[in-house]
């Protein structure tokens, strides 16, 4: 499952907060084992899922028994409006995964969820989602250009005359400033959240009024870019981005 590629993003259907943080925690670690990205949104009810549904998810991870619209239910609602993205069903009870024919599921998961034979799960799934052509964009690090992959790039900032990538590989500095890194990335997921710093949406894990959070770093939103901000969220988890 190794080397670089895109980002996947994964939906996580789930009404257990712990169980979806079991679920997130195998992601990480394949994240740090494999170099794989995963952009994750989270969600308590099928009822929220399918409300906010718009497309753009690469796999969806479902609980089958949720009290309201069970997982069986919010999938059929799923298959009328997208037919092809990947569905992995979470369950107590293998016998319900027969089920998932119905729907067209790829596979089932037990719970609770062993990290070793999700990862054997995640790479069938993986081999399924259609490959993304990488895009890269130029920084010169200690007079040395590179070529860095737009997808690793977290967050940028600043520090003194230095542009600072923070990346899934590590940090790298570049000589200027971060209006100039703007320009160059020239993608609407690199929103600033104050004027020192530049995130993609791509790596927000959560949103509150004040500050921003990318996996384990939150950043502050400053007043003025909160408003503008949190629209190009609003647009981003819509599908407008």
């Amino acid at each position: 499952m190794g080397g670089v590629r895109a980002l996947i993003r994964v939906a996580i259907v789930e009404d257990d907060s712990a169980e979806r943080e079991r679920l997130r925690a195998c992601l990480r670690w394949l994240e740090e084992s494999e170099g794989l990205q995963f952009h994750v949104t989270e969600f308590s009810t099928g009822t929220a899922f399918i409300g906010s549904f718009a497309g753009g998810y690469d796999l969806v991870f479902m609980d089958i028994e949720m009290p309201g619209m069970n997982g069986m239910e919010t999938a059929r609602e799923l298959r009328k409006v997208d037919a092809s993205v990947l569905l992995i069903f979470v369950t107590n009870m293998a016998q319900y995964a027969v089920d998932g024919y119905e729907v067209d599921a790829l596979d089932f998961i037990l719970k609770p969820v062993n990290k070793y034979s999700f990862a054997i799960k995640m790479k069938r799934a993986l081999s399924r989602i259609p490959k993304r052509s990488e895009e890269y964009i130029p920084v010169k690090v200690e007079g040395e250009l590179r070529q860095l992959a737009v997808s690793s790039i977290r967050f940028l900032d600043i520090d003194g005359h230095y542009v600072v990538y923070h990346t899934t590989e590590g940090e790298l500095s570049e000589y200027g400033t971060l209006k100039e890194a703007y320009g160059k990335l020239n993608r609407p997921s690199f929103v600033f959240v104050n004027r020192s710093c530049l995130v993609n949406l791509y790596h927000v894990s959560a949103v509150s009024k004040n500050s921003v959070t990318l996996w384990d770093r939150q950043l502050d939103i400053s007043r003025p870019q909160r408003k503008s901000f949190l629209a190009a969220m609003s647009d981003f988890m819509g599908g407008r981005r």
